[in-house]
């Protein structure tokens, strides 16, 4: 095959893993057993293994991510808007497929939230780092620059359009809900996941700078953050 095309398929299969055992490499070297550090000293070590992640981001795409933040900033009202104008609809289908879902299906959890929400209690210093930059910025390169690289080279038309818009709002969608499941019906809430991941997607294919998405993602986790903190919702 084309190393061209090969290569962007490459490169987000390894960091789809590295998201995942990243924080473990470490351990491994070093030989470190997790469970003989103090709370603080783990949730320091997380911090730190996040760091080090975005940091091989960073390098791996700096030239799209210089581009791109430069691009935004240079007229960021107007892009700012345009990004809004795609999160607001993404936001409210999530929304209504969230009380739809807790309407019609009482035994389905939102385990991801909830997991989050106890983290929040515990580390909120660290949390409000985690998903307000660390998040925002790690998935929407993986789940949007990365996956749209692995599709668009290959062509770019009505087809891989819609291919890209689905199967990286597929994607984003399922890893915030697979593995933190207690039941079938916890996987319902892909759909919410889904509706914000399809308006993200949509929105960096239509705009193709990258912070078009980190932003709205990092205002909707920042916002979500805030008002749990001073309502516990």
């Amino acid at each position: 095959m084309d190393k061209n095309k090969i290569t962007p398929i490459i490169v987000f299969i390894l960091l789809l893993i590295g998201m995942s055992i990243f924080p473990y490499i470490p351990l491994q070297l070093f030989h470190i057993n997790l469970n003989n550090l103090s709370s603080k000293m783990k949730i320091l070590y997380e911090f730190f293994c996040n760091i080090g992640f975005m940091i091989i981001v960073f390098m791996i795409y700096h030239k799209t991510i210089i581009k791109d933040f430069n691009n935004y900033k240079k007229n960021f009202k107007k892009n700012f808007k345009q990004a809004f104008s795609y999160y607001i609809i993404g936001f409210m289908i999530m929304i209504i497929s969230n009380n739809l879902i807790n309407i019609f299906f009482s035994g389905a959890n939102a385990n991801n939230e909830e997991a989050v929400r106890n983290l929040i209690n515990i580390y909120p210093l660290y949390m409000f780092f985690s998903v307000s930059i660390y998040a925002p910025f790690i998935e929407e390169i993986i789940f949007r620059k990365s996956i749209k690289d692995c599709i668009l080279v290959y062509d770019n038309n009505i087809f891989t359009k819609y291919l890209y818009i689905i199967l990286s709002g597929l994607i984003f969608a399922s890893l915030h809900v697979l593995g933190v499941t207690s039941s079938y019906l916890d996987y319902l809430y892909i759909i919410p996941y889904l509706a914000l991941g399809i308006a993200f997607s949509s929105l960096y294919y239509k705009t193709d700078n990258i912070f078009s998405t980190i932003s709205m993602h990092s205002f909707h986790n920042t916002i979500a953050l805030i008002i749990y903190l001073l309502a516990g919702v």
